[in-house]
């Protein structure tokens, strides 16, 4: 490892640091995409191609301007206009069954490690590998990434399912106890306004409770991509101590950012091309070309929180402190700096 001193950041250097490796790895993050996505997006368009030509071809502009009503417009924008045939059922049961598990559990990874490869080179100012390099270090570790995934996946639906009922027993108890109420003395107002509020309190309670165990067991891809651990799940909790918040406002406002920008650029797509085939494609261009996008805060947190947590980095700034070199040319701390967070690591505290 090169000459590195990592410090923390705050969530406005990751996100700005973010679209600063966007911006200089533009092409080969675009490639890594393409080769990895486009045959998926190709592959499901071949199989919807009945169901998307049977959308209108009228841009949104021209039927405002030839006077449709509303009703027409949302009626022509109906994907499914006929009964769909066999065949068609067919399609729908390869995309359900065999395309979408394999953008689940191998694509998604598989572009998920590359990208983290590509930022750790970035950070410790190693030579940038080709996108063949990176594709080949992550296909190296292509079964325990699928086999992470699958785990992550039923542990998550199973919390997903266990929330769910958890919150039905306690609105069937409220529910009893609101009609017990009612025929005793009435339903007043403030009651009703009790009900409205604790429901919205248990919708965020739901929301935050699933989320705390999705960002903590997060972190297990670049785990298991860089080869530390061959499940990773533990060592992502582990990782994710005390920084639950934290991450959770980071992937909110970054969230936030992407979804305005996709649905304002979906918008203008369909208003000029309308709503058939070359939208759809234009669409998915469109999501291979943000998807790294949504990698890039992932993998820049990760070692962000090596810093905070192992003290990723100390170890240069400790032979630097011992051993100074001055003939020695300091690495510029791309990306990594300035930061926001200037906080030194308590290594005491930390191992308590």
């Amino acid at each position: 490892m090169s000459n590195v001193m990592l410090r923390p950041m705050g969530i406005g250097r990751i996100l700005d640091r973010s679209f600063l490796l966007y911006r200089k790895y533009f092409v080969t993050l675009m490639l890594i995409m393409l080769i990895l996505y486009g045959p998926f997006y190709l592959l499901q368009h071949l199989l919807t191609y009945q169901e998307t030509a049977a959308v209108t071809t009228t841009s949104l502009l021209d039927q405002i301007r030839s006077g449709s009503s509303w009703q027409d417009i949302l009626e022509s924008g109906s994907f499914i206009q006929n009964r769909p045939s066999t065949a068609d059922v067919w399609k729908m049961m390869v995309l359900v069954i065999v395309l979408v598990p394999v953008f689940i559990l191998g694509l998604m990874p598989v572009s998920v490690a590359a990208v983290v490869h590509l930022v750790r080179a970035s950070l410790f100012g190693e030579e940038i590998p080709g996108v063949g390099q990176l594709l080949k270090k992550s296909f190296r570790r292509f079964w325990p990434l699928v086999g992470s995934t699958l785990l992550d996946l039923l542990i998550i639906f199973g919390l997903y399912i266990g929330i769910i009922i958890i919150f039905f027993i306690i609105a069937f108890v409220l529910s009893i106890g609101g009609i017990i109420s009612n025929s005793i003395g009435g339903f007043g107002a403030g009651a009703a306004v009790f009900a409205i509020i604790f429901g919205i309190l248990i919708g965020l309670g739901f929301i935050i409770g699933l989320s705390y165990f999705i960002i903590r067991w997060c972190y297990y891809l670049p785990i298991v991509a860089l080869g530390e651990n061959p499940i990773g799940l533990n060592g992502s909790w582990r990782l994710t101590r005390n920084n639950f918040w934290r991450l959770f406002l980071m992937f909110f406002v970054f969230i936030l950012i992407v979804y305005l920008f996709l649905g304002v650029s979906q918008l203008i797509i369909a208003a000029v091309f309308g709503l058939g085939l070359w939208s759809q494609l234009l669409q998915s261009l469109l999501s291979i070309l943000v998807a790294p996008l949504w990698i890039l805060p992932y993998a820049i947190s990760f070692f962000d929180l090596k810093v905070r947590n192992e003290g990723l980095g100390l170890e240069s700034l400790i032979q630097n402190t011992i051993y100074p070199s001055s003939s020695e040319p300091k690495e510029e701390l791309e990306p990594f700096d300035p930061f926001d967070d200037p906080r030194p690591i308590d290594l005491d505290k930390k191992n308590e």
